[in-house]
């Protein structure tokens, strides 16, 4: 076989497997890290915003938006485990994260009108999410 011809499907070949590698497995990998980091922000931004009952209407509507905010992530977050690959689902379980059970409590968070129960379920999705706790 020629050498020229060996090179072009080694070329052909390589570039295939990095393809499916970076849209199969990184891609969603990528994903996920940035939903946890969203997560992550978004606690902190909406941490006070619990109860919207006798405030004012900037307050009323950050606790719309938190509400929302939630949702719309343990959505996306659901969607993203979908994709992952399974050697990173077992890596994931291995830490011991488990992002379905941080969706979970992201919409219960969202159904949460008072301080002590909203935070025990902050305390829930990051130790889900993996996030330590004392570093913020």
């Amino acid at each position: 076989m020629d050498e020229k011809l060996l090179a072009v499907l080694i070329g052909v070949l390589s570039g295939a497997i990095g393809y499916w590698v970076t849209t199969f497995w990184m891609r969603p990998i990528l994903q996920y890290r940035d939903l946890r980091s969203k997560v992550l922000v978004d606690l902190i931004f909406y941490a006070q915003v619990v109860n919207a009952d006798n405030l004012n209407g900037r307050m009323q509507e950050l606790y719309n938006e938190r509400t929302e905010s939630n949702r719309r992530s343990a959505a996306e977050l659901v969607a993203c485990l979908l994709e992952l690959p399974f050697w990173y689902k077992w890596w994931l379980r291995l830490v011991r994260q488990t992002p379905s059970s941080a969706a979970t409590n992201l919409i219960g968070l969202s159904n949460t009108n008072e301080y002590e129960p909203a935070e025990q379920r902050v305390l829930v999705i990051k130790k889900a999410l993996g996030i330590r706790t004392e570093a913020i």
